[in-house]
């Protein structure tokens, strides 16, 4: 991803047609794109090119998938024009942990993994897919933004349904946060 990327990427648009449209309808789109992208059709620019391509064939992919494509448009109703870099910052995250009960710091030191993985994600340093950086996105948003299930200022218990939310995506994502260690390391 790009700096320009800050923003939850809408495969609607991408593809150029209806939030309702049929499988079939994404799939013709998906070709007619994935042909004028290709990066034999444009040598002038070819790394421009490649980046749609990867863009579309995530679309494809997401789109294509009945479930993923119902997880996907609950994220992009709650994304669409918002700035993660808003509302997902080093000081947003530093101070949530702080303001953390001790017995739940140990359990929260795994979001500052998260977070990493997310920021350099978002900042170009590290590539993963789309929907798993929405996926980290939408948890940080819900562990940050005090209007959630259980509102955070009821002592504990204010933290649990963040640290379940978190503990969701970190299970979903073990095999991308272990690579990003790994990456990170190097």
């Amino acid at each position: 991803m790009n700096s320009a990327s800050d923003k939850f990427i809408n495969y609607y648009k991408l593809l150029g047609i209806d939030a309702k449209a049929d499988r079939q309808t994404v799939k013709q789109a998906y070709l007619a794109k994935v042909k004028e992208w290709h990066p034999d059709k444009n040598p002038d620019r070819a790394h421009e090119a490649e980046e749609k391509t990867k863009a579309l064939n995530q679309a494809y992919h997401i789109l294509g998938d009945p479930e993923q494509r119902k997880n996907y448009d609950r994220m992009l109703r709650y994304t669409e024009g918002k700035d993660f870099n808003e509302y997902i910052n080093d000081e947003a995250i530093r101070d949530k942990l702080d303001k953390a009960y001790p017995a739940l710091k140990t359990a929260l030191k795994n979001v500052r993994v998260l977070y990493a993985l997310f920021k350099d994600t978002v900042n170009g340093k590290y590539k993963m897919p789309a929907a798993s950086v929405a996926m980290i996105g939408g948890g940080l948003l819900y562990f940050i933004l005090p209007a959630d299930l259980v509102p955070d200022f009821i002592p504990v218990i204010g933290y649990l349904d963040d640290l379940a939310v978190l503990t969701t995506i970190m299970n979903s994502l073990q095999k991308e946060i272990s690579d990003y260690r790994i990456w990170k390391e190097k």
